[in-house]
């Protein structure tokens, strides 16, 4: 059965049916969505910015250490009471789940909602990142502007990438990262048609939002030549790049395990709140995304960092400037794990970016003393330990490389970012894969991830065989044998007075009584049957429907639409659909 088209659907479809080539509506489309996301990245930071100005402002310093706890008790507020069905919503994870499990369907509230929570929670000194917030609205952008104009999977899932690529390339002004970013992690293979879309998008992202918001750059630094005599120093940083960002996953975990068991949603915000504004304290660089504290290290004012700190209380030593730094290395997975398990909002990807930064500063304070005849920049060693962290925490190491030149304008550093992400990443894998008992969560796989998306490419309703032949619930025994004796089916369906499904009368359950001809005018349909444990959904996605014939053991269920039986769905029917989208020479675009 299909869908009423409403007017915009009937429209964009007129036109499309006047084009010549196909290839123009994804363009045409591709800029629509990044032009939309754009305005939503110009919105986020925005917020960030004015709550930022003004909560500081406002508040005498002494009082900073406050300010997350009010972002903590707004953004749990607005997500119990306001936001409550897009509260689980958190980035490209989910992203990914709904391009899997739900048909490339986003809700349209996250167009919206995530970058008011996230820059509430920023904007007061949560210690997170906005990428969660952009990645979830352009998905949601690319995924109803699919919806309305009544667009397939396949188009919606490749909306849903350029929304994406579009955030990250307005954000970071990097529009080969929003593009590589896309490819490697959102979409689940790579084919040649999604180059221009993607491309597009990406673009078109980051042309609005700097022609509005003007030109930047998160960070801007001269950099000295690279020496290649400094590549032992490069690799060790990988090998240090590892072991943060295992540190920091660690941290997160910890941090989510401790919180969650505070089942209160207000106590958890207060309680966060005041350990997150503690630590701000102690430690102000903690203070926000930790942009301001990477440009300040970059130029040479690594004191303006301390002064604001009780520590800066203590005489000045060499100790001291390393003690601090190594705090506010250690201290901000710390502080993003407790905002973002504590009732802020916000992403991992600008913090793994963050804590790269403070370990490649200390690594070269470090390395100035240990190996004091190199000429070392610090600025290159930020950068790359910027990468090595961000390719282990996002399993991105292309994107990585990308990404860190682009914000960072590095590109002479090509050859290095390479080397420091093949480094951290390699080990990353390696040890990942020592244990045996390391067991692959479903749907990580890039494998698992094309296999449950081309099965989302099948659509159900034509899959159904429909059954010509049902009985009622009263239907005399004699009734089910003449039925079955005229069907083809092993399985035959027992509708109540209003057609809906109440259970199922399969051939191997009857055997028995086929002989007893006395029952054949006691027994009854109702005395026969077995109820729909398992049945299929009109509307479910082809890879759940698999999961239910691998769960269930059986190769036939019946498929209803809001109680009413449809037909049935043969589990040989779906896989020989299924290969020969397998077989197809394009299979995704």
């Amino acid at each position: 059965m299909k869908h009423k088209l409403n007017r915009f659907q009937l429209a964009f479809f007129r036109w499309r049916r006047r084009q010549s080539n196909n290839r123009i509506m994804p363009f045409v489309l591709s800029v629509l969505v990044g032009l939309i996301v754009s305005v939503a990245a110009i919105l986020i930071k925005t917020i960030i910015f004015y709550i930022e100005q003004y909560a500081v402002y406002f508040a005498p310093h002494l009082l900073n250490f406050l300010l997350p706890l009010i972002g903590f008790l707004l953004v749990t507020f607005l997500n119990r009471n306001v936001f409550s069905k897009t509260a689980y919503f958190s980035g490209a994870r989910n992203v990914i789940e709904s391009i899997e499990k739900n048909s490339s369907i986003i809700k349209f509230r996250l167009i919206y909602s995530k970058f008011v929570t996230t820059g509430l929670t920023i904007g007061f000194g949560g210690s997170s990142g906005v990428e969660a917030a952009i990645i979830s609205s352009g998905a949601a952008v690319g995924s109803n502007v699919g919806r309305i104009l009544g667009l397939g999977y396949r188009l919606r899932t490749l909306l849903i990438g350029c929304g994406v690529a579009a955030g990250i390339s307005a954000v970071y002004n990097a529009p080969m990262g929003g593009f590589i970013f896309a490819l490697e992690t959102i979409l689940p293979e790579f084919t040649p048609t999604l180059l221009i879309p993607l491309l597009v998008a990406a673009a078109a992202g980051k042309i609005l939002f700097e022609f509005i918001m003007g030109q930047h750059l998160r960070f801007e630094v001269p950099l000295t030549d690279f020496v290649y005599e400094q590549i032992p120093l490069v690799i060790l940083l990988g090998v240090f790049g590892m072991l943060m960002s295992n540190y920091l996953l660690k941290t997160y975990s910890y941090c989510a395990a401790y919180l969650s068991r505070i089942k209160n949603a207000y106590l958890r915000a207060l309680i966060g709140g005041v350990a997150l504004g503690s630590i701000i304290y102690l430690l102000p660089p903690m203070y926000g995304e930790g942009y301001v504290s990477i440009n300040a290290l970059l130029n040479s004012e690594e004191r303006s960092l301390i002064v604001n700190s009780p520590l800066a209380a203590l005489p000045s030593t060499i100790w001291l400037n390393f003690l601090f730094f190594f705090l506010i290395t250690m201290v901000k997975p710390i502080a993003t794990g407790i905002c973002v398990n504590s009732g802020g909002e916000g992403g991992y990807f600008a913090p793994s970016i963050i804590t790269g930064g403070f370990m490649g500063f200390l690594f070269y304070k470090v390395a100035v003393l240990v190996f004091p005849f190199y000429e070392l920049s610090s600025s290159t060693y930020m950068f790359l330990g910027m990468a090595s962290v961000f390719a282990c925490i996002m399993n991105a190491p292309v994107t990585a490389i990308f990404l860190v030149a682009e914000i960072t304008q590095s590109y002479q550093l090509f050859v290095p970012l390479m080397l420091v992400c093949a480094v951290s990443y390699f080990l990353k894998y390696y040890v990942e894969n020592l244990s045996t008992k390391v067991i692959q969560p479903k749907g990580q796989s890039k494998a698992l991830r094309m296999d449950r998306i081309l099965l989302n490419q099948l659509d159900i309703r034509e899959l159904i065989e429909e059954a010509d032949t049902s009985v009622e619930e009263g239907s005399p025994f004699r009734n089910v044998v003449e039925v079955f004796a005229n069907s083809n089916r092993d399985v035959l369906q027992v509708l109540d007075g209003e057609g809906t499904l109440v259970g199922t009368i399969a051939l191997s359950d009857m055997r028995k009584q086929l002989g007893d001809i006395s029952n054949y005018d006691t027994l009854t349909a109702k005395d026969l049957m077995q109820p729909p444990n398992v049945t299929v959904d009109i509307d479910e996605s082809a890879a759940t429907v698999l999961d239910k014939f691998d769960e269930s053991k059986l190769w036939s269920l019946p498929v209803v639409r809001n109680g009413k039986f449809k037909g049935f769905i043969s589990k040989s029917r779906l896989l020989t659909q299924y290969r020969k989208e397998l077989t197809r020479v394009n299979r995704f675009f």
